[in-house]
């Protein structure tokens, strides 16, 4: 498999089971974020590794969170939060650090690069054999935040669900490039997938 093939195999994985990486592998994954594309080589980037021992903990406070701050979350989210969190196995929270301070790197900018960052490690899980998903979960809730410690000057991003792939899952069809991309030609972009 050529590397273009392969970082068009990677795929957000639905059904994740163990094995997980290991702790040189799970180095070796975060490290990638160390390459991404960062204006003013903030690294604004942060990683929390939930381990599995403290997941009942962590799912305890998430809990209490979602129910106790006034949040109109329906009882079928917070099952759904519960078991998706309980179910992963491994969870990595994503944030970054708001830099404002001796900068002119805009907050935007920030977050592009934490994007990058997140993506060069969905893609370093995926070279090792592993599989993963993005999701954002509960990240509007201030008690899960700041109980992972992403409260101010921080941004939470959301979690890594990490695992390896269940058999059964298949790589979804590709949409058509085609349809995301133009060559300008002097007037305003017009897409095919937004007609």
């Amino acid at each position: 498999m050529t590397n273009i093939d392969f970082l068009l195999s990677r795929f957000s994985s639905v059904a994740l089971r163990d094995p997980v990486p290991d702790d040189q592998q799970l180095h070796q994954i975060l490290s990638a974020a160390m390459c991404a594309p960062d204006h003013g080589r903030l690294r604004p980037w942060r990683f929390v590794v939930i381990p599995k021992n403290k997941r009942a903990e962590w799912l305890k406070s998430v809990e209490q969170s979602m129910t106790e701050q006034g949040y109109d979350y329906p009882e079928s989210y917070i099952k759904k939060v519960q078991h998706n969190f309980s179910c992963a196995p491994m969870v990595i929270a994503l944030g970054m650090r708001k830099i404002t301070e001796k900068t002119s790197v805009s907050i935007d900018e920030q977050l592009m690069a934490s994007s990058a960052a997140v993506m060069n490690v969905l893609n370093a899980v995926h070279a090792l054999g592993f599989a993963a998903k993005w999701i954002t979960g509960p990240i509007d809730n201030k008690g899960v935040v700041q109980h992972i410690g992403f409260s101010e000057p921080y941004r939470m991003l959301g979690f890594l669900f990490v695992g390896t792939l269940c058999d059964a899952e298949q790589t979804p069809p590709r949409l058509n490039v085609d349809d995301y991309v133009v060559v300008w030609d002097g007037k305003p972009a017009q897409f095919k997938v937004d007609q």
